[in-house]
């Protein structure tokens, strides 16, 4: 769940960034090309969050996954540490595999360690409509900031963030040109280091951030395979149980309230 978090705070944030900075375009990092918003990408991240709890050490998690920013969806497949997976009812102390689909405003969720208590493979958990009708702009907006790195950088910029140019490396075989961007937002220091490919769409991207109550957060993202066909399916229905929205924040409340106690079941964690 950090992981997939994480993806989609560095997603959204920076598009609504580039949203709000239309009218501030410091001149460009890398070289002036032609960028279109790109349809479709793949990608894959590790992410390791520590100080979450005295008893918890750091949690790292690693995934991959597709998106088709055209059609609004979204699928994942996340890798959590027996550390996490054994809070999950039914769960143990051996990773886990939970893959993760949001297609036509729903979120589905296959957690294996919960199928014999839900009595089904997967979970479903209907969005609000409020952050369904807000779905397809944040996939637009998205797909602009994938595909254009320099309003990335002219967002940072125009918020009084630290722009450097890291000058031209090599990232997967592709050759790259980097930034690095310094920030201070809200108690929160943040250091991101973005790679762009000749035709200015990130190709990676390592995030570092620190709060000021000791949680650190760091993840490197990888970008690749933009415009190809990608197939994401939500799954059947038979194999669907819903869960109402709120019966899930109530649980996560009632994990995160254990988590920071360091207990879980009564026993220390």
């Amino acid at each position: 769940m950090a992981s997939v978090g994480l993806v989609a705070v560095l997603g959204v944030g920076t598009a609504a960034g580039i949203a709000t900075s239309a009218a501030a375009k410091p001149k460009p990092v890398h070289a002036t090309v032609a960028t279109a918003p790109v349809t479709t990408a793949s990608f894959s991240f590790t992410a390791t969050v520590s100080g979450i709890a005295k008893n918890l050490g750091a949690i790292t998690v690693t995934g991959s996954g597709q998106a088709d920013l055209v059609n609004d969806a979204v699928s994942l497949s996340v890798t959590l540490p027996g550390s996490v997976a054994r809070l999950i009812p039914g769960g143990s102390a051996m990773p886990e595999v939970v893959d993760a689909v949001l297609s036509g405003g729903t979120v589905y969720v296959e957690v294996p360690s919960l199928a014999a208590l839900l009595g089904a493979p997967w979970i479903s958990v209907a969005l609000p409509s409020s952050a369904n009708a807000a779905i397809p702009g944040v996939f637009t907006k998205v797909g602009g900031a994938l595909g254009d790195v320099n309003e990335i950088l002219a967002f940072a910029r125009s918020h009084h963030a630290s722009v450097h140019s890291l000058g031209s490396s090599m990232v997967d075989e592709t050759s790259v040109t980097g930034s690095r961007v310094t920030a201070h937002v809200k108690r929160l220091n943040l250091v991101a280091t973005l790679w762009a490919d000749s035709s200015d769409r990130l190709v990676q991207a390592i995030v570092g951030a620190t709060t000021h109550r000791g949680l650190d957060i760091s993840a490197v993202v990888n970008f690749t395979d933009y415009d190809a066909p990608v197939t994401i399916t939500a799954p059947p229905p038979s194999q669907v149980k819903a869960i109402p929205l709120s019966v899930v924040t109530s649980v996560l409340g009632g994990l995160l309230y254990h988590v920071k106690l360091g207990t879980h079941g009564g026993k220390k964690i």
